[in-house]
């Protein structure tokens, strides 16, 4: 009896141990299953999360392309440069604070750039850029303490002339998120350098590089320890360099002959392409401030200066033409077959009466004046009487004929199209109804009529050239770092001026007069005849505008400028445009091999 008991009490002990085990069996299995998922199935998954805390891409950034001149002459280059950057996930708080205290870097901005970075959170991100040595060297001394900061050495932006061609260049800074999101595809990643005006903007495709690669062993603290061997490093590509139709000793000239204190534009064009010689807006900028991570108060003052040297006036700056247009109205009404060059109109005894209007002249009284005098003395009461003898649809459509009221298509840059009002914008609103009066203004490049010193330029290139319409252009060619022609720019015709030879003929002679005996006398050369035409543009201030646009040789034109000098004594800006096309004209013979440039001494030929 007891052996029966004694068995059957053990059975139960015994099932224990038997769920006990198949327990312990199912814990097994079940490991066994994972150290097979993690070690067969996920393990190449595994071992590269492995090398990846082990292994530090780091980038390599490439250098931008160099952008020279028509002769060769570097315009924007590379610098080698610091930056401090920071891996944002083996960055903590407290290393940000310790880095800011060292540095004198603001830490909330730190932290900012840090959050903005969680896409890409293995791979450094900037946190300052062009650091000096001595702050770079402390860094580098608290490594230790600085748990994945990095200090780089990296090619740097710099425009060795400062300041000169600003507009033209444009500058380069880092990517925003509105870029980037728009970019990313491309391969543009946070705290990349990237083109944000001028040239710099509109040939970012040429110039940007593409990111190199090296590969450094990192311990637990996130410590560089070195580069790994076996793994090759992969060598940044420097971006094309551009060649620009600019000559640097003109727009030196150019930038040397606008006054200082005041704000204007100034642009010359190449009658027979359209290609840009110089280019001026000012007041300039220094483009290597945005090289670096430009500070506040930096900005703020380049926004809050009553100048605007961020506007590039030349294709972003709008002004009534003034007396400028009376090329355009006078070539209209020549057209027309309303004036002739013997026409005499009334006579201006320094106003016209009209209705019940009394249109002033700029002068006391020009007397009984032909056509070619009119221009010469910039008659304003001539120009009324042709201007009513247009009517607003027959001198709108000449206008358009000659490229107003919309854009050039320049290469490079936004531009505006100006305003060339019509019938249906005046009734568009009550308060600016169309009154035959308003034709008084328009006709001498007044009232709501709005150019920009581009789109005048690339009109005295078409009176000067015999007709034709380019579209003007600052980009002549990309050149890989080995040397090898992308692509290059040949000239582009936009269209055809809407007038005669014979027209064109007359109003040429018109605006030789002007400067010979007219109100553009200052423009005059001793060894070249010089066609041009003068402008006073009113405002809302007590100081007008000084307009000129002119070109040289007649006999062979080589060059043509507008240019304007906002609040500025009627005929101010004349001699500016004779000192950029008296150095123009006497440049010496230079011959840039593969840009496509020639320059002859011409002196003699008038």
């Amino acid at each position: 009896m007891s052996g029966v008991f004694s068995q059957n009490k053990s059975s139960p002990e015994k099932k224990q141990l038997q769920v006990l085990i198949a327990i312990i069996s199912i814990f097994f299995l079940i490991l066994v299953i994972r150290l097979f998922y993690f070690q067969v199935i996920s393990g190449d998954k595994f071992r590269a999360h492995s090398e990846r805390n082990r292994i530090r891409p780091v980038e390599l950034e490439a250098p931008r392309g160099l952008i020279l001149d028509r002769n060769g002459l570097i315009l924007a280059d590379n610098k080698p440069s610091y930056t401090i950057a920071a891996v944002p996930f083996e960055t903590s708080d407290r290393t940000l604070e310790n880095l800011g205290n060292l540095t004198e870097i603001d830490v909330e901005s730190i932290k900012a750039r840090i959050s903005r970075s969680s896409q890409n959170r293995f791979n450094p991100t900037p946190l300052t850029r062009d650091v000096s040595f001595k702050v770079a060297s402390q860094v580098e001394e608290h490594l230790i303490d600085l748990p994945g900061v990095i200090v780089q050495i990296s090619p740097s932006r710099t425009y060795n002339n400062g300041d000169l061609a600003a507009h033209a260049l444009g500058y380069v800074s880092e990517i925003n998120r509105q870029e980037l999101s728009r970019l990313k595809t491309k391969g543009y990643r946070a705290g990349d350098m990237i083109g944000k005006a001028g040239v710099e903007k509109s040939f970012e495709h040429y110039l940007r590089g593409k990111t190199g690669f090296e590969f450094m062993e990192v311990n637990a603290r996130g410590e560089e320890l070195g580069l790994i061997s076996g793994i090759a490093s992969i060598p940044p590509q420097a971006g094309n360099n551009i060649y620009l139709t600019l000559d640097h000793r003109i727009q030196t000239i150019a930038e040397q002959a606008m006054p200082d204190s005041l704000a204007g534009a100034l642009i010359a064009l190449e009658p027979s392409t359209g290609a840009v010689i110089t280019m001026v807006s000012q007041p300039g900028y220094n483009p290597n401030l945005f090289s670096s991570l430009i500070l506040d108060n930096t900005w703020d003052k380049l926004l809050e200066n009553p100048l605007k040297p961020l506007l590039n006036r030349i294709n972003n700056g709008q002004y009534p033409p003034a007396s400028t247009m009376k090329i355009i109205t006078g070539a209209a009404a020549l057209e027309e077959g309303l004036v002739s060059t013997e026409t005499i109109l009334q006579t201006c005894i320094g106003g016209y009466r009209f209705g019940d209007r009394w249109a002033g002249c700029w002068d006391f009284g020009h007397g009984a004046l032909a056509f070619q005098e009119a221009m010469a003395h910039s008659c304003d009461v001539y120009y009324y009487q042709v201007g009513n003898l247009l009517g607003l649809d027959t001198w709108g459509k000449y206008a358009r004929g000659f490229g107003i009221g919309e854009a050039t298509g320049f290469d490079s840059g936004p531009e505006y199209a100006g305003l060339l009002p019509n019938f249906a914008y005046y009734n568009s609103e009550n308060d600016r109804q169309w009154t035959a009066g308003k034709m008084l203004n328009l006709a001498i490049g007044q009232g709501e009529l709005l150019v920009t010193p581009l789109q005048m330029a690339v009109v005295i290139a078409a009176v000067a050239n015999g007709g034709i319409l380019y579209n003007p252009y600052i980009f002549s060619q990309a050149v890989s770092p080995r040397g090898e022609i992308i692509e290059s720019t040949k000239s582009r015709v936009k269209g055809r001026l809407p007038i005669s030879a014979e027209t064109l003929d007359q109003i040429q002679e018109a605006m030789v007069a002007v400067v010979n005996v007219g109100t553009g006398k200052r423009a005059s050369l001793p060894y070249a005849q010089v066609g041009g035409k003068t402008g006073t543009a009113e405002n809302s201030t007590e100081l007008n505008h000084s307009w000129f646009i002119g070109y040289a040789p007649i006999s062979f034109p080589r060059i043509a400028v507008a240019a304007i000098l906002e609040n500025s004594p009627s005929g101010s800006v004349v001699p500016v445009v004779q000192k950029v096309m008296d150095a123009y004209l006497n440049s010496i013979p230079v011959i840039q091999k593969g840009t496509g440039f020639k320059e002859t001494q011409i002196a003699d030929q008038e």
